[in-house]
């Protein structure tokens, strides 16, 4: 990709106001958060009694449900209110076996081999290609042997992401500098030293286009919404 803003340049994108506001529509169980939820659980392998360490956890949406299926959760983000939201939520939904960390995800705080399963859900298309990378070489360091590394990010060919880009749909996410292809965000995993094991499209939220998305997307690239990506470790 080209050269531009990194990952710290646009990580004062998100204040409380979006935390609360995301925490609102995950205790509310909305249809953006019962949509995201599905999707990213369904890359999931078995997580009971497992370590999942959540990467950029925001308001802690995959710890608190990874928790909830019995595994042993870790959510890691770099932001103090992304931080705060969690614990209230948590705290709120009485969650046991979660803890938070404050770190950035390319410099963890946590042992090697430490892991069994590593989310990144909606944080690549955050990063730059070095961050990413770096990110990368930490997941690839606290997995365990048969550790599994599991992605979820926008397609960036899908309709809706070409539009933002032509100037057509003005809603575009400026702190968006990592939107890759499917085939692009496969080759950097393979690169930083995993086995892609599966690629998959996931539709959106949307009423009725979800539909769409679901029934075509297999023939049309541009109605690929969500990449979810699941990876091991290279030789595990």
């Amino acid at each position: 990709m080209s050269s531009g803003p990194t990952a710290y340049d646009v990580a004062h994108h998100y204040d409380e106001a979006y935390y609360a506001d995301l925490a609102e529509r995950y205790t509310r169980r909305t249809r953006f958060a019962r949509t995201r939820i599905r999707n990213v659980l369904s890359l999931l392998p078995p997580i009971g009694g497992r370590t999942v360490v959540d990467l950029g956890c925001g308001m802690g949406t995959f710890t608190l449900e990874s928790a909830r299926l019995g595994a042993v959760a870790v959510g890691v983000d770099p932001a103090p209110a992304a931080l705060e939201a969690a614990r209230r939520v948590a705290a709120l939904r009485q969650t046991r076996s979660v803890l938070f960390v404050r770190a950035d995800a390319a410099d963890l705080p946590l042992a090697a081999r430490s892991a069994d399963v590593v989310l990144a859900a909606d944080l690549v298309e955050h990063l730059d290609d070095a961050t990413l990378r770096r990110v990368l070489g930490e997941a690839a360091r606290v997995l365990k042997t048969e550790g599994v590394l599991v992605l979820y990010t926008p397609d960036r060919g899908h309709l809706f992401e070409v539009l933002r880009r032509v100037g057509i749909l003005r809603d575009g996410d400026p702190s968006h500098i990592g939107l890759r292809s499917a085939g692009e965000l496969a080759a950097v995993v393979e690169e930083a030293g995993f086995e892609v094991v599966s690629v998959r499209s996931l539709p959106s939220h949307l009423p009725g286009w979800s539909l769409v998305e679901r029934a075509f997307a297999p023939w049309l690239p541009a109605l690929r919404r969500r990449i979810g990506l699941v990876g091991r470790v290279e030789g595990s």
